[in-house]
């Protein structure tokens, strides 16, 4: 039991920094629009659901307790104007106005995305990570690497990788938008860019396993 929602949307699902349509991806933070959850879950959250700002509670710990949602590297839904809602203009502009909205079929039912189940999804990143050619913030323009990591160590560092790369560079409860475990992915001129955090990468790179939970709290539902 380690999925919490499903959503067809991604915070960072703008153009520029997204390619794969056939690609699914976990969060740790809900995305908030498109999503739906199992009875079980509804069970669970329903007896304590807020009158007001759900959104957030549902990002808070207490509700995800360590599972993360699925959701499309390439959007499946959009969000279709700036006016009579709450998101101010510039934001809108940056993050929800370049969103790429899917318009090309794909059939997962001839996929195989067994990789989105755990431990296999933290193993299929891991391995990307180890992999990857690790490069500075500085150079994620111009690095020819076709697949880089880029390592944090605060929410400075993590808003600067962010915002050359063209992503949300806020955190959420904790968590920047749309992470697992603390890594992001974003393409950079075609090429797969992984913002990671330092604790993270060094767990990865040591192969332990439990990275993904650093930041869930102490009430964590696992993979049986």
């Amino acid at each position: 039991p380690t999925v919490f929602c499903v959503s067809a949307w991604n915070d960072n699902g703008m153009t520029k920094v997204v390619k794969d349509n056939r690609n699914i991806l976990r969060t740790d933070v809900f995305p908030g629009l498109g999503w739906m959850i199992n009875r079980r879950i509804w069970d669970e959250l329903s007896v304590k659901w807020p009158l007001a700002f759900w959104d957030d509670w549902m990002r808070e710990k207490e509700q995800p307790r360590g599972r993360s949602c699925i959701m499309p590297e390439v959007n499946r839904v959009y969000t279709f104007g700036d006016r009579g809602n709450s998101v101010d203009n510039t934001f809108w502009r940056l993050y929800l106005a370049p969103i790429r909205l899917n318009d090309e079929e794909v059939d997962f039912a001839n996929i195989d995305i067994s990789y989105i189940k755990m431990p296999n999804y933290q193993r299929h990143i891991a391995d990307q990570v180890r992999a990857a050619t690790k490069i500075s913030v500085n150079e994620i323009q111009s690095s020819q690497a076709s697949v880089r990591v880029v390592t944090y160590s605060n929410q400075m560092e993590f808003r600067s990788a962010a915002n050359v790369l063209g992503i949300q560079p806020d955190f959420k409860n904790g968590n920047p938008r749309a992470s697992f475990g603390h890594i992001n992915l974003a393409y950079a001129s075609g090429r797969k860019t992984f913002i990671v955090d330092t604790q993270a990468y060094s767990k990865i790179q040591r192969q332990e396993e439990n990275w993904p939970y650093l930041w869930a709290g102490s009430d964590v539902v696992r993979s049986q």
